[in-house]
């Protein structure tokens, strides 16, 4: 799913890492507001996926889709609202919970973005059913970005404008393994 990811991405780092700096920088600002994250991080965060799925499969860099979230704004400030909400309480609790509620729920976004149609909730459960079984694989694939991760931070953060979509895509490259048997 790695390689999957940095085959996609290849030639479109730089597209990817624009995509990124503009996500990053609205989600950072709405962060100084109170509500501010769970306000815009749903649909922030289908368009970021959105944009990541467009430019690994046509090459395009569609950065308009970045804010496609809104269009359905309602859905996603719902799906984002509850599970920031439910990894919150879990962080809260122990820090176990939350890392469980944060991996049952991280299909939700690339479900509404294979079906617009869908409702916050539904993508919640369905994302949560998906999940059932494959948390800890999942987790492990996450685990492979830890050293990225740590050479991100040496970097003062600017790394992470490259290891976010990498992680991404390999997030999706799961999801449509999951999803459909193959990605």
């Amino acid at each position: 799913m790695m390689q999957r990811a940095k085959s996609a991405l290849s030639d479109k780092w730089l597209t990817a890492a624009v995509g990124t700096l503009i996500y990053l920088i609205i989600m950072s600002a709405a962060g100084t507001i109170a509500i501010g994250d769970y306000i815009i991080g749903g649909p922030m965060s289908l368009g970021y996926i959105l944009f990541l799925m467009c430019l690994m499969q046509t090459g395009r860099d569609n950065y308009d889709l970045l804010f496609v979230g809104f269009r359905n704004f309602a859905q996603t400030l719902v799906a984002g609202c509850l599970s920031l909400l439910a990894i919150s309480i879990g962080t809260a609790l122990l820090i176990v919970p939350g890392i469980i509620a944060a991996l049952g729920f991280s299909m939700t976004f690339f479900i509404m973005a294979d079906d617009p149609n869908i409702t916050g909730m539904d993508a919640l459960q369905k994302s949560w059913n998906m999940m059932n079984g494959h948390k800890a694989d999942l987790f492990c694939l996450w685990l492979h970005f830890i050293g990225w991760i740590l050479l991100a931070l040496l970097t003062c953060g600017i790394g992470f404008l490259w290891v976010q979509p990498y992680m991404t895509a390999a997030t999706y490259n799961y999801y449509r393994r999951l999803r459909y048997g193959s990605f």
